[in-house]
């Protein structure tokens, strides 16, 4: 580890820099080590009726044909609509990602 005042290199264990007598700072967590998850939201481009299944599938990890599937068969049950309906009123909607404006350019009208 370096000390952030002076550039000291010093062991992690040291609380204070042996140079200039600064606090030793803990290192800090890097996002890295961190998982990160998508959004649970109903995606816009993979649905085959209200984009449920396919926005569970890519908040979870899974394929989106296993969760159809466990949707199909709970929708045996009965749980499956009722769980598919509230889902559709619930989950947002993916945000609408437009490419960015083309620069006009300044071309006069001659008439």
């Amino acid at each position: 580890m370096y000390c952030s005042s002076c550039g000291c290199e010093m062991a992690d264990s040291f609380r204070f820099c042996p140079q200039c007598g600064t606090t030793a700072k803990a290192p800090e967590f890097s996002t890295t080590s961190v998982k990160t998850y998508a959004p649970l939201r109903r995606k816009r481009d993979d649905k085959k009726i209200g984009g449920v299944c396919s926005g569970f599938a890519r908040y979870l990890g899974l394929d989106v044909t296993l969760v159809r599937i466990l949707v199909v068969c709970a929708a045996f049950w009965g749980i499956g609509l009722v769980f598919y309906a509230a889902c559709w009123i619930i989950m947002p909607l993916d945000p609408l990602l437009l490419p960015p404006p083309q620069a006009q350019t300044a071309t006069a009208v001659q008439t």
